[in-house]
């Protein structure tokens, strides 16, 4: 896909970047708090249904605590992909800015969407943002650049692919009255520690492609910017000063 080269103002996608880099830690945060409270769940089983509430406060705590923790990982997982969301569009619509007249096979639009639409999740976003990473620079610093992100751009679609595989079947076998509560439960601590290592590589991969968009926003305009005039030639002497002479 190649849309009409039409030139586009940047617009800094730096404050979003920032919120997305927030979001990514808090969510780090509280999806380690929930792997090591469903951790707990394993050593102290949750209450039964024959028993009373004074019979395994222990149990019963961990489970309102496992139940807490995951609404609020919840929240913050929409937020981030709502804001992540954000950043992406205005990031994919800065290269215009950089490159006019450059090839796209990407619109800003379609980057967003392949997020959400079956079987195309699987690739196409993924060669979405490695072209905003490609794009993010001017024409003629092309051949300074590297052609091919770095290594921390697989790894992250890697375990982003393996964190939402783990967490479907996860959310399949707690639904499932045959698979034991501990299995159901392993999984989901598989889930949990696999999206905490996604989650670490989308910060540098936004950190990454953040920096190199300031940065070439910021050469362009040394090159868009005269320097300063040159010195005003020597005024000739007066009249007078001739007389003297």
């Amino acid at each position: 896909m190649n849309p009409s080269p039409n030139p586009s103002t940047f617009t800094s996608a730096h404050g979003r970047a920032r919120i997305v880099k927030i979001l990514l830690i808090v969510g780090v945060v509280t999806t380690g708090i929930s792997l090591l409270l469903e951790a707990l769940s394993l050593a102290f089983p949750p209450l039964g249904d024959d028993q009373e509430l004074g019979d395994n406060l222990i149990g019963a705590a961990i489970v309102l605590s496992i139940f807490l923790v995951g609404v609020l990982d919840f929240i913050i997982y929409l937020t981030t992909v709502v804001f992540f969301s954000m950043w992406l569009y205005r990031a994919h619509n800065n290269l215009r800015s950089f490159d006019p007249w450059g090839r796209l096979n990407y619109s800003a639009g379609w980057t967003i969407g392949s997020f959400f639409v079956p079987f195309a999740n699987l690739v196409v976003p993924y060669r979405a943002v490695k072209e905003v990473w490609q794009k993010s620079r001017l024409p003629e610093d092309a051949l300074l650049f590297e052609t091919d992100p770095p290594a921390l751009f697989p790894m992250w679609w890697l375990f982003w692919l393996l964190a939402s595989f783990a967490g479907n079947i996860s959310m399949r076998l707690s639904f499932n009255e045959n698979v034991s509560e501990s299995t159901a439960t392993m999984i989901s601590i598989v889930a949990s520690a696999l999206y905490i290592i996604a989650s670490i590589f989308a910060f540098l991969v936004v950190r990454e492609i953040d920096n190199r968009q300031e940065e070439a926003s910021g050469k362009a305009r040394l090159e868009t910017f005269p320097g300063p005039p040159p010195p005003p030639p020597n005024l000739p002497m007066s009249a007078s000063a001739d007389a003297l002479v």
